[in-house]
């Protein structure tokens, strides 16, 4: 916040520039008086610069490849006012889309990624070491810790950058905590304090339970909970230089054992067979008004404040045994390597880190990612978490730990063939131990893989 300068200061101010002013004119009076005052002030004139054009620029159109577009329309028009003549246009993503596009002569300059492996097996990415370097608006920002290095590359390159950051927390359904006889817990809460909680809110008669059932719960919280109990370094249950998957670990094992319990032993979230004649297997069950907790994140809100008929808030996400651990989803953004517009492309990329960017994804739920007093205030007086705990969302966008997957060769292996049974084993009590096989095959093929990258 600026201030406003006291009267004193600003009176000794003027009169101070009163006199230097009325100085100014005496001594130019003077000089003019002789031959040589005259020639200097013929001389300044001769060297005064002309009025400087306002430069002109060819239009550029930028060729975003992404699978949506949505709300960020309107941060591709705020990015165009700034630059009138840079227009993003998105068209279909993947890498036989950016291969067909460069053939026809007509490349695409940006693209979102999902994994980073199959563009840099061409190279079809380029390095945007260079460019950061050189770019006041990034150098000058303060991003938060490993943010901006969240993509970089065991050759200590950047092929990509996020371009968005969304933090997920405990969405809480207060009317049943109240019905409970329940208050909110402190954010020190642990995951002990949420599974008692859960017990007191569970009552299968009136199809009330403690937890969700949705694949979002199912899934992150599985990656979590081996972060926060310190038997994983990185989400998605990897080692800290994402080597190695850990499910076959005893630690990882006895944490998805856990999980799998707050439905086969604890009875706070409804099995598969219960779900289905509730009605809960598509829907997000928590706007029923009968869930207490749900994982959340920011598409969920516009739904959450339009259509929930009982008081809700959010929470941050339990202390584990060694750390308190969320997800932090970053949409990676590159530029690709035969783009004719580089420069162009990476003043979008340079965008995001601008107070206005970051506004508007405070404005839209997501968590800003630059660090500044307005981003603060921002989210002190933005509707969208009008009564709410605006403090959550401060304190969580700093948690760890951010989800790693662009730099994890062999990703749609793991996703098809260990993430996808561990989530659906949360609610069906399925043997965990059996995908110990393809948790090592997984660990082989991406070591391969990294040697091929020269990782």
């Amino acid at each position: 916040m600026k201030r406003k300068p006291s009267f004193v200061l600003f009176t000794l101010l003027l009169v101070s520039l009163l006199i230097f002013t009325a100085c100014s004119k005496t001594n130019s009076t003077e000089e003019s008086a002789s031959p040589e005052g005259t020639q200097q002030t013929d001389n300044a004139a001769a060297t005064k610069a002309p009025p400087k054009e306002e430069e002109k620029h060819e239009p550029v159109t930028l060729k975003l490849l992404a699978w949506h577009v949505g709300a960020h329309q309107e941060l591709f028009d705020k990015f165009h006012e700034k630059y009138p003549w840079i227009t993003i246009e998105v068209v279909e993503s993947g890498v036989d889309k950016a291969v067909a596009m460069q053939a026809a002569g007509d490349p695409a300059d940006l693209v979102w990624i999902s994994g980073l492996s199959p563009w840099l097996k061409d190279g079809m990415l380029e390095d945007l070491t260079p460019y950061i370097a050189k770019d006041e608006t990034i150098q000058n920002a303060k991003i938060i810790d490993g943010f901006l290095d969240a993509f970089k590359t065991p050759d200590n390159k950047t092929w990509a950058i996020p371009y968005t950051a969304i933090s997920e927390w405990i969405v809480v359904n207060k009317d049943l905590l109240k019905k409970h006889g329940m208050e909110m817990p402190p954010y020190d809460w642990t995951y002990d304090d949420m599974l008692e909680m859960a017990k007191k809110a569970t009552d299968p008669a009136a199809n009330e339970y403690g937890i969700s059932y949705d694949a979002l719960f199912s899934q992150q919280f599985s990656w979590i909970l081996p972060v926060a109990n310190g038997n994983a370094q990185n989400l998605r249950y990897f080692n800290e230089d994402l080597t190695k998957n850990l499910v076959d670990t005893p630690g990882v094992q006895a944490d998805l054992k856990w999980l799998q319990e707050l439905t086969t032993k604890w009875h706070v979230r409804p099995t598969d067979e219960e779900a289905k004649k509730l009605g809960w297997e598509q829907a997000n069950n928590f706007l029923t008004g009968k869930v207490l907790f749900t994982l959340g994140a920011d598409w969920v809100i516009p739904g959450y404040n339009e259509h929930a008929t009982f008081e809700w808030d959010i929470l941050p996400l339990p202390k584990g045994k060694a750390k308190q651990a969320t997800v932090q989803i970053l949409g990676p953004i590159g530029i690709l390597s035969a783009s004719k517009h580089k420069e162009e492309a990476f003043k979008w990329l340079s965008f995001q880190f601008e107070l206005e960017a970051q506004k508007w994804n405070v404005n839209n739920g997501s968590s800003p990612f630059v660090i500044h007093p307005e981003i603060d205030a921002e989210i002190d007086r933005t509707p969208t978490w009008e009564g709410k705990d605006r403090e959550v969302v401060k304190m969580t966008r700093t948690m760890c730990c951010n989800l790693p997957g662009p730099t994890i060769p062999g990703l749609d292996f793991f996703d098809a063939n260990i993430d996808l049974q561990l989530y659906q084993a949360m609610t069906s009590g399925a043997d965990i131990t059996s995908l110990i096989p393809a948790v090592e095959k997984f660990n082989e093929n991406t070591l391969k893989i990294r040697k091929e990258l020269g990782w």
